[in-house]
Protein backbone atom coordinates (compact mmCIF):
# COMPACT_ATOMS: atom_id res chain seq x y z
CA UNK A 1 0.00 0.00 0.00
CA UNK A 2 1.31 3.26 -1.03
CA UNK A 3 1.07 6.51 1.13
CA UNK A 4 0.05 9.59 -0.61
CA UNK A 5 0.73 12.96 0.77
CA UNK A 6 -1.27 15.78 -0.26
CA UNK A 7 0.85 18.96 1.07
CA UNK A 8 -1.07 21.43 -1.61
CA UNK A 9 -2.30 23.47 1.25
CA UNK A 10 0.31 23.92 3.70
CA UNK A 11 2.22 26.50 1.78
CA UNK A 12 -0.65 29.01 1.05
CA UNK A 13 -1.95 29.28 4.44
CA UNK A 14 1.69 30.12 5.69
CA UNK A 15 1.75 32.61 3.38
CA UNK A 16 -1.41 34.23 4.67
CA UNK A 17 -0.46 33.47 8.11
CA UNK A 18 2.92 35.55 7.70
CA UNK A 19 1.20 37.93 5.87
CA UNK A 20 -1.60 39.01 7.86
CA UNK A 21 1.36 39.22 11.16
CA UNK A 22 3.55 41.59 8.88
CA UNK A 23 0.34 43.83 8.30
CA UNK A 24 -0.33 44.05 12.03
CA UNK A 25 2.92 44.71 12.53
CA UNK A 26 3.44 47.35 10.13
CA UNK A 27 0.26 49.02 11.07
CA UNK A 28 0.94 48.99 14.95
CA UNK A 29 4.52 50.98 14.29
CA UNK A 30 3.11 53.22 11.75
CA UNK A 31 -0.35 53.98 14.53
CA UNK A 32 2.70 54.37 17.11
CA UNK A 33 3.94 57.40 15.32
CA UNK A 34 1.23 59.43 13.90
CA UNK A 35 -0.40 58.93 17.42
CA UNK A 36 2.83 60.33 19.04
CA UNK A 37 2.45 57.37 21.55
CA UNK A 38 6.41 57.49 21.96
CA UNK A 39 5.88 60.71 23.22
CA UNK A 40 8.99 62.92 23.79
CA UNK A 41 11.01 62.50 26.98
CA UNK A 42 13.20 65.38 27.87
CA UNK A 43 17.28 63.97 28.16
CA UNK A 44 18.84 63.83 31.99
CA UNK A 45 21.95 65.69 32.17
CA UNK A 46 24.71 63.64 32.33
CA UNK A 47 26.84 65.06 35.43
CA UNK A 48 28.64 64.10 38.56
CA UNK A 49 27.87 65.72 41.48
CA UNK A 50 29.28 64.94 44.84
CA UNK A 51 27.39 65.47 48.45
CA UNK A 52 29.53 64.90 51.66
CA UNK A 53 30.38 66.41 54.74
CA UNK A 54 31.81 70.30 54.92
CA UNK A 55 34.90 69.90 56.90
CA UNK A 56 35.66 73.71 57.00
CA UNK A 57 32.09 74.82 58.47
CA UNK A 58 30.58 73.31 61.57
CA UNK A 59 27.51 71.11 61.26
CA UNK A 60 26.92 71.39 57.09
CA UNK A 61 27.70 69.75 54.10
CA UNK A 62 28.41 70.99 50.53
CA UNK A 63 27.52 69.95 47.01
CA UNK A 64 30.00 69.81 44.46
CA UNK A 65 29.45 69.83 40.48
CA UNK A 66 32.52 67.88 39.84
CA UNK A 67 32.06 67.65 35.94
CA UNK A 68 29.80 66.87 33.55
CA UNK A 69 26.56 69.60 32.51
CA UNK A 70 25.47 72.72 33.32
CA UNK A 71 22.13 72.43 35.56
CA UNK A 72 20.33 75.48 34.55
CA UNK A 73 18.70 77.67 36.90
CA UNK A 74 15.19 76.43 37.48
CA UNK A 75 16.19 73.24 36.00
CA UNK A 76 17.07 71.21 39.37
CA UNK A 77 15.15 71.01 42.93
CA UNK A 78 16.75 70.35 46.33
CA UNK A 79 16.41 68.11 48.92
CA UNK A 80 17.72 67.78 52.79
CA UNK A 81 16.44 65.74 55.39
CA UNK A 82 17.27 64.14 58.67
CA UNK A 83 17.91 60.57 57.71
CA UNK A 84 16.99 58.97 60.98
CA UNK A 85 13.41 60.06 61.46
CA UNK A 86 11.90 58.28 58.22
CA UNK A 87 11.36 62.36 56.94
CA UNK A 88 9.84 62.16 53.22
CA UNK A 89 11.94 64.28 50.58
CA UNK A 90 10.74 68.16 50.85
CA UNK A 91 12.14 69.64 47.64
CA UNK A 92 13.19 73.29 47.02
CA UNK A 93 13.94 74.52 43.28
CA UNK A 94 16.40 76.15 42.03
CA UNK A 95 16.49 79.92 41.64
CA UNK A 96 15.52 80.61 38.11
CA UNK A 97 17.64 84.04 37.76
CA UNK A 98 20.92 83.18 40.08
CA UNK A 99 20.62 79.20 40.32
CA UNK A 100 23.16 77.80 37.30
CA UNK A 101 25.25 74.71 38.73
CA UNK A 102 28.08 74.43 36.54
CA UNK A 103 31.77 72.78 37.03
CA UNK A 104 33.64 73.55 39.85
CA UNK A 105 30.29 74.87 41.56
CA UNK A 106 29.80 74.48 45.69
CA UNK A 107 26.68 74.79 46.89
CA UNK A 108 27.26 75.01 50.71
CA UNK A 109 24.54 73.30 53.16
CA UNK A 110 23.67 74.22 56.67
CA UNK A 111 19.89 73.84 57.24
CA UNK A 112 17.46 71.07 56.21
CA UNK A 113 14.46 71.92 53.71
CA UNK A 114 11.11 72.25 54.23
CA UNK A 115 8.42 72.32 51.81
CA UNK A 116 7.71 75.98 51.19
CA UNK A 117 4.08 77.44 51.61
CA UNK A 118 5.48 80.64 50.20
CA UNK A 119 7.74 81.40 47.29
CA UNK A 120 11.51 80.15 47.86
CA UNK A 121 14.32 79.24 45.89
CA UNK A 122 17.58 77.61 46.17
CA UNK A 123 20.45 79.86 44.59
CA UNK A 124 23.70 78.16 43.26
CA UNK A 125 25.89 79.22 46.23
CA UNK A 126 23.26 76.82 48.77
CA UNK A 127 21.37 76.99 50.94
CA UNK A 128 21.07 78.62 54.74
CA UNK A 129 19.23 81.03 56.70
CA UNK A 130 21.03 84.04 55.22
CA UNK A 131 20.85 83.58 51.95
CA UNK A 132 17.49 82.00 51.12
CA UNK A 133 14.07 83.43 50.62
CA UNK A 134 12.20 80.23 52.40
CA UNK A 135 12.42 77.00 52.20
CA UNK A 136 15.06 76.35 55.10
CA UNK A 137 14.29 74.63 58.30
CA UNK A 138 16.25 73.59 61.61
CA UNK A 139 19.83 74.30 61.41
CA UNK A 140 21.99 70.81 60.85
CA UNK A 141 23.51 68.85 63.98
CA UNK A 142 26.76 67.48 63.90
CA UNK A 143 27.07 63.96 63.96
CA UNK A 144 23.19 63.34 62.11
CA UNK A 145 22.97 61.61 59.09
CA UNK A 146 21.02 63.76 56.13
CA UNK A 147 19.25 62.11 52.92
CA UNK A 148 20.11 64.10 49.89
CA UNK A 149 18.58 63.90 47.03
CA UNK A 150 18.98 66.24 43.50
CA UNK A 151 16.69 65.99 40.70
CA UNK A 152 16.86 67.60 37.08
CA UNK A 153 13.30 68.71 36.96
CA UNK A 154 12.40 68.63 32.87
CA UNK A 155 13.59 65.16 32.74
CA UNK A 156 12.49 63.90 36.53
CA UNK A 157 16.01 62.23 36.45
CA UNK A 158 17.52 61.68 39.87
CA UNK A 159 21.24 63.38 39.63
CA UNK A 160 22.11 62.43 43.52
CA UNK A 161 20.84 60.39 46.42
CA UNK A 162 23.08 59.88 49.11
CA UNK A 163 23.49 60.08 52.94
CA UNK A 164 25.83 62.46 54.45
CA UNK A 165 27.01 62.29 58.05
CA UNK A 166 27.84 65.94 59.09
CA UNK A 167 30.67 66.28 61.58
Amino acid sequence: MKLVKNEDAVSPVIGVILMVAITVILAAVIAAFVFNLGGSQEKAPTASIVAANNPEGSASMKITHKGGDLLKAGDYKLSVVNASDGSSPAYVSSNTTSGDFSVGSQMSINHITVTCTTSCALDNTGLNSTRSSGGVGQAMVSGTKYDVKLVHIPSNAMLVDTVVEVR
